[in-house]
């Protein structure tokens, strides 16, 4: 059997022309070709929640290292700022606000966990927020920004920002440096696919008759997941993802973006907006005349066919992980790269990963519509009673029980997040630690008064976002 070479991608929008650079890039030097196949319609490769996404921390140069460029280059194309994490109004109730924020949360000590003072200081009669000891908390409320120091001693090394892009302006800059890399562009578009006698995609045939054959296919046509095998079942996970409507539109510009993204709840659903430097993207969950299953596809490799983008996995917006589980399979990709196609063992490793990944960014998304405070409305009362996924109830299970977040593989979301998220719901562990009972009230309460400080005026050095994004892409505010 031959070694692989050619690559045929369906799908010329921001997965197809992601996967295209980074495996055109892989190529070099080595042969064989990678062909995109622009298919009808509207881009919906990577999800059809609009054109604005947001990146998780490290995202930002993720993107930049996949397509062989600066991670100024990923702001200047997507049109976006940085992000300090998300605001949620009116998820614990009508009327609230909390945030949960990127990068570390408080400072440990004596060797005692830092959610562990804040729940000794509570017990001391102290009205403490865990999240108001984060930078990145402060900062956002006060629209400041930084870049993380790499000095572990500075304060600002505690952040770890994400961002913001407008993903029309990712798929130019992707699609330019998959064409450098020699990637190539089919003549016409995707008609239908050509198939063997034993179901694997042979060819790709275009609406002018050509057809197009690869040793391996990419389906990066979205939801609509054109080169998916009947068998290829999609586990529906709308039982804890309850959304299945969306709408979309876009907002003029209101002064400069803020560094944070806005999910507000209401009685029946949610509202995302994400704010971009030539305006927003609002996303409404709930209700419009968009419909999407949240899920996963059963093989993510499939024979020789590999799904990319919304045709393997589509989540809910909530956790805004598409990009970073896209950004991880292409990675993943590369590193499994096989000798020929179809054969050992690489397919089975990369769909263990693949739904290892998904299941885990799913139960973060689960918590946030279980843990909900919203009482005396249908859509979210049920969001309360919903069970849970085993390792999602084991896991509110041991924080509950001693404050302890196990983690599993394929986790995105680290420690820090699951506690500020448990934490902002009200959730609470029934024991603490027991080396904490050897710290005395005002040891704690001095430590979070001390460390509180030191966050303020670190917050208030910062220059206004406007301000550090324009001097990172040598402009003005």
């Amino acid at each position: 059997m031959k070694p692989l070479h050619d690559i045929v991608i369906a799908g010329a929008g921001i997965v197809g022309w992601l996967a295209a650079a980074a495996i055109a890039r892989n190529h070099a030097g080595r042969g064989g070709s990678v062909t995109i196949v622009p298919v009808p319609g509207a881009d919906d490769s990577l999800d059809p929640f609009g054109p604005a996404a947001p990146l998780l921390p490290g995202g930002v140069e993720g993107l930049a290292t996949l397509l062989g460029v600066n991670p100024a280059d990923i702001l200047r194309a997507g049109g976006g700022g940085f992000s300090l994490g998300t605001a949620f109004q009116g998820w614990d109730g009508p009327g609230t606000v909390s945030f949960l924020p990127f990068g570390q949360t408080g400072a440990d000590l004596k060797g005692v966990a830092f959610h562990h003072l804040i729940w000794r200081a509570r017990a001391a009669g102290v009205q403490v927020r865990m999240t108001d000891y984060s930078l990145a908390t402060l900062a956002a409320q006060a629209e400041r920004f930084a870049l993380p120091s790499p000095d572990p001693r500075s304060v600002l090394s505690t952040l770890a920002p994400g961002g913001f892009a407008d993903l029309r302006g990712l798929t130019e800059l992707a699609k330019a440096q998959a064409l450098a890399a020699g990637a190539r562009l089919s003549p016409a578009p995707l008609s239908h696919v050509r198939r063997d006698g034993v179901g694997k995609v042979a060819a790709l045939v275009l609406a002018d008759d050509r057809e197009v054959t690869g040793d391996l296919f990419i389906d990066a046509t979205g939801p609509r997941a054109l080169l998916a095998d009947p068998g290829n079942d999609w586990h529906d996970w709308r039982h804890w993802l309850p959304c299945d409507r969306f709408a979309v539109e876009p907002v003029a510009a209101d002064g400069s973006p803020p560094p944070y993204a806005l999910h507000s709840a209401d009685a029946a659903g949610w509202t995302r907006r994400i704010p971009l430097r030539r305006g927003a993207f609002v996303t409404r969950l709930g209700s419009g005349p968009g419909r999407f299953i949240s899920g996963r596809r059963d093989r993510a490799w499939d024979g020789n066919t590999i799904f990319l983008g919304a045709s393997a996995c589509l989540l809910d917006p909530v956790g805004g992980v598409a990009l970073a589980l896209l950004t991880s399979a292409i990675n993943r990709l590369l590193s499994h790269y096989p000798v020929s196609p179809g054969s050992g063992p690489e397919a089975p490793s990369f769909n263990r990963q693949a739904a290892e990944e998904a299941e885990r960014a799913r139960d973060f998304l689960i918590l946030r519509f279980k843990a909900n405070g919203r009482t005396g409305e249908p859509f979210w009362d049920a969001a309360r009673a919903m069970d849970l996924p085993e390792p999602l109830a084991h896991k509110l299970s041991m924080y509950e029980s001693r404050g302890r977040i196990p983690l599993y593989d394929g986790e995105m979301f680290d420690r820090p997040d699951w506690i500020n998220l448990m934490d902002n719901a009200g959730i609470r562990a029934r024991r603490g630690d027991v080396q904490a009972n050897a710290l005395s009230d005002a040891d704690v309460i001095g430590h979070l008064e001390r460390l509180r400080g030191v966050l303020l005026h670190a917050a208030k050095e910062m220059p206004p976002h406007a301000q550090a994004l324009a001097q990172l892409l040598g402009g003005t505010p």
